[in-house]
């Protein structure tokens, strides 16, 4: 059973200039260290912080609950499978929230052109199960 679906489009430049603004302090705001070190290495990593801020807020939008008290910024960490597919791992608050509302996965999917990066979450629950 779907719980909820969120989407968001982040521009990249908007991005690269809160990078080149605020640096280290808007990085450790938003996201985990696996995230940083793993966008860091890429090319372009603008595109790459642009994405995962975009799976952030889609994941928050699909809770229903955008970024509130019960789930923020670095309660939800994305991941990668070794095949590369895009995932997230609540943890504190986002942990809480997916034990509170009986979330048993959260699907995402992102991608990115060279102005802007999406990402769509879709919140699963009951054996809602997609192998």
């Amino acid at each position: 059973m779907i719980v909820g679906i969120g989407i968001d489009i982040i521009e990249v430049k908007r991005v690269e200039k809160l990078l080149e603004k605020r640096g280290e302090s808007f990085l450790n705001r938003v996201f985990l260290p696996e995230e940083i070190e793993y966008c860091r290495e890429k090319g372009y990593p603008a595109q790459h912080y642009a994405a995962r801020l975009a799976v952030k807020e889609a994941v928050m939008k699909a809770f229903g609950e955008g970024w509130t008290e019960k789930i923020g910024w670095k309660d939800i960490l994305v991941t990668r499978t070794h095949k590369g597919q895009p995932g997230v791992e609540l943890i504190e608050k986002g942990k809480k929230l997916q034990e509170e509302k009986g979330v048993e996965k959260i699907l995402v999917s992102l991608s990115h052109a060279d102005n802007y990066s999406v990402a769509q979450a879709i919140i699963l629950k009951n054996n809602g199960v997609m192998e």
